[in-house]
Formats: C-alpha cells, structure tokens, sequence
C-alpha cells in the first residue's frame, strides 16, 4: 500500500518506479504546462449539455484564457461573460451586479436556451458573495431554464474536490427525479462517447438496456431523459462523487467499472457486469484471444521479430491517455513490447498492482512527472536516440519524447474491456506505419470539442 509520505528528492522531474514509495513522488508546487493541449477544462465539460449556455461572472483577466478557449473550439454561440472590476470588490454591489448581468445576457438572446451553466469565481467567494440568492434569484426570473451553478477556481485545484470532479458533479445537477426505467443506464463522466464496439455496451445494448451516453446526445430532452435510468456507470475515478451524489438524491445505483488492461480484471468486471445488470455471460476466451490477436499485428507492426525482440519500437505512456497508465505498461510488457517510459504525476487508485508487478519485474523504468517545473528542461530527443523509434500513447508522451508517431488517445477515449485493448492495438499498428503532424494536433486545446 502507497503512502502518503514527502518526496525524497523535491527537485527530481524522474524516478524510478522501484522507488515510487507514495501516490505523488513528486514534489507539488510550481506546476509547468507543457503544449500538449488536448485535454479539456470545465469550459469544455460543460458544452457537452446540448443546447446549453455558459455565462462566466469574473474579473477581465481570468476571462482571457476562457473567451479564447471558447473561440478556438467554435463556442462563441453559446458562450458569454460578466467583467467584475476592481471598484465592484467594496461596493457591496456584488450580488446585483452578478443577478442583473446574468439576466440581461439571457433577456438579450433570441433563443432562450434550456439550460444556463453559470460561472462563479474565486472573487465572489473571497468577497463574501451570498451566491445562494444571487442562484434563488436566477431561477425565480427564468423559471423555464434550468440554471446550473458552477464553478472557476483554479485555487481550489488542488484540494479535496478539485475543480474538474466538481464539474462532474454540477453536470448533472439538472436532472430531475422520476420514475426508473430498470433496463435503462447511464455512462457517466466522460469527455468523449463509450465506444459502441466494447463488449460491456454490446452486451447491455443486446440484453434490451437503453444506454444514454452525455457525449452522444444531440438533444436536451435526450440529457433530461438520464434521470429515468436506473443505474450510473462510471469507468475512471474524478466522476465517483457524481456517481454517489446522484444515488443519494436520485437514487441510481452507482456502478463502477474501471478501464482496465489487464486480462483478470477485465475478467472480473465482465463476470461483476452480467452479476448487476442479469446479462449471460460471453465467451471470454474468445474475447481475451480477440486482444491477443491484435496485439500481435501491432508488435509486429512495430518491428518486432522473434530473431530480435529489442529491435522494435520503443513505447512511450502518458497518464492523460489513459487513467491506468501502469497498467496498459504491463500488459506491453508482458506482451513483448519495449516500454522506456511513463509520465505521470501520481499513481491513480487502481494502478497500484500494476505500479507494484512494474517494480518487481521492471525496476528501473522511468516514470516521468508532466507538470513539474523541471520538465520545462527536459530533452526531448528520446524518438532520435531509440535505434527502434518511439511510439507514443497519449499526447504528452509524443510531446515529451519528440516522436511523429503516437496514438492521439485523451482520457481513456471511449475504450474498455478486451474490446478496448483492440481498438487500442489497431491505433498503434496505425501510428507505426503513419507519421502524424503532431504539433497541429497536440496544440488544438480540448481535442474533440465542439460549440
């Protein structure tokens, strides 16, 4: 068991995973964001509500990053803000400001939207803002629309409920109770959809269960509908208190199943799947030799040969790809793929056996932190140093390591299960073989996102 001790040395960007004796080896504090943009923020998040609305209520400096995100992603149609000045912080004018700004943005709009998601910031909260009237207010005017409260505080990033859970949170706070469809579940928390050709959405789709998937929606009845469903999957750890808030005020059961790489426990939540939801359980073997098959096209897609099994492509793992980042290292390893690296700024719960088999059986391998200060200096020339190439998976490893060749993978990308390690495979004997302009595709921030 990881505990949460100090680093040994606060000045490392890298150790190894035999020294990894804590969740975060690395010493927390000046963080470096490197130009790998693909992930998304809660600006991102919060578009995926059809026909929604965002207003940010902040001062003008925190609106620049936010108003450019939006125009980059093509949100400028859905998106509007509320410039706070200097002179409104001792004025006791706060919550007017705020109300009145609010109501003549959605007064102002030809199509009312059903859904308004309103920024507060870190200001009204230093300041004392009774946000609890400014929101009663809100929704006593425009009693058709749903107004979310949400929330900008990048001071609260780093603390028991950062701001990227809160918003998952906050999502869903529209849905409304009513009565449950029992063959009806959500897939919630994720950015991008679930894929359609994993087995655990094959074999709910086939057992007569309606799957509402936020990603996939295009109509906001459609996002409205989830609160008739009876159960809530969730597959990597930030949406668990989405998850456990909507059980308690919904009462949806909660059911978590992990992207996972590794065959026994793919095993294990296919068996806990059909146990939950009263499906027949499908012929694993097939499916664990379905992974097999693709994962030896992509070793040898790589360069791989059994005259020389060090003469391939070296694979490089980044914790934005995947949540399970040591694991999907083991399963290349123990697949005869040459791993030299992960970056990642903590072990994520779950990974802990992996990160466990990785120091008993690979001690020295690297483990690379993304947002510590000193990455700002790293060398990244491990693509022309590999007499095989590197491959990456996930877009801070391509940029750390200067490879053209990557696999363009964002928080889990929809995969899961056996299926997933397919899909998988089939990027990276595609990523072998094709050269990718990764600097047009790494620089597009919230990689997916549209307004």
């Amino acid at each position: 068991m990881l505990q949460r001790i100090h680093p040994i040395d606060t000045t490392t960007d890298e150790v190894r995973v035999a020294d990894v004796t804590t969740p975060i080896p690395f010493k927390e504090g000046l963080d470096y964001s490197c130009p790998a943009r693909g992930t998304w923020t809660i600006a991102h998040t919060s578009m995926l509500i059809p026909h929604s609305y965002q207003i940010f209520v902040c001062p003008a400096a925190c609106l620049r990053g936010v108003v450019l995100s939006a125009e980059e992603f093509g949100g400028l149609e859905r998106f509007s803000m509320v410039t706070v000045e200097e002179r409104d912080f001792s004025t006791g004018e706060m919550e007017p400001i705020f109300i009145n700004g609010v109501s003549e943005i959605i007064n102002r709009l030809e199509e009312k939207p059903p859904c308004v998601l309103v920024y507060s910031s870190c200001v009204q909260h230093f300041t004392g803002c009774d946000l609890g009237y400014v929101f009663k207010e809100l929704r006593r005017r425009f009693p058709d629309i749903d107004i979310i409260e949400c929330f900008m505080y990048p001071t609260m990033r780093k603390t028991v409920m950062p701001p990227d859970e809160l918003m998952r949170v906050q999502l869903y706070s529209a849905l409304e109770p009513a009565p449950h469809d029992p063959k009806a579940v959500n897939i919630i928390g994720n950015d991008f959809a679930f894929s359609q050709k994993n087995e655990l959405y094959g074999m709910l789709r086939d057992g007569g269960y309606v799957i509402r998937d936020l990603p996939a929606m295009s109509e906001y009845g459609e996002y409205k509908a989830m609160a008739e469903s009876s159960f809530n999957i969730y597959t990597w750890p930030s949406p668990s208190r989405s998850a456990a808030k909507l059980e308690r005020r919904l009462g949806q059961k909660a059911v978590s199943l992990p992207v996972t790489w590794l065959y026994d426990e793919i095993r294990e939540e296919i068996q806990e799947a059909c146990r939950i939801f009263d499906l027949p359980l499908p012929d694993l073997d097939a499916l664990q030799e379905e992974a097999e098959h693709a994962l030896r096209r992509a070793w040898a897609a790589m360069g791989y040969s059994r005259e020389s099994p060090s003469s391939g492509m070296a694979v490089q793992i980044d914790a934005a790809g995947t949540s399970r980042p040591f694991g999907l290292a083991q399963l290349l390893l123990t697949h005869g793929f040459r791993v030299t690296a992960v970056y990642s700024d903590a072990v994520m719960p779950g990974d802990e056996g992996a990160l466990k088999w990785l120091q008993e059986n690979y001690p020295d391998l690297p483990m690379r932190a993304i947002v510590h200060y000193q990455a700002r200096f790293r060398e990244r020339t491990d693509d022309s140093r590999d007499p095989g190439g590197v491959l990456a998976i996930g877009q801070k490893a391509a940029y750390f390591s200067g490879t053209r060749h990557f696999v363009n993978l964002i928080q889990n990308g929809g995969l899961w299960g056996f299926r997933g390690i397919v899909q998988l495979a089939e990027l990276m004997e595609e990523a072998a073989r094709e050269e990718k302009p990764v600097e047009k595709i790494i620089t597009v921030k919230a990689w997916g996102c549209h307004g």
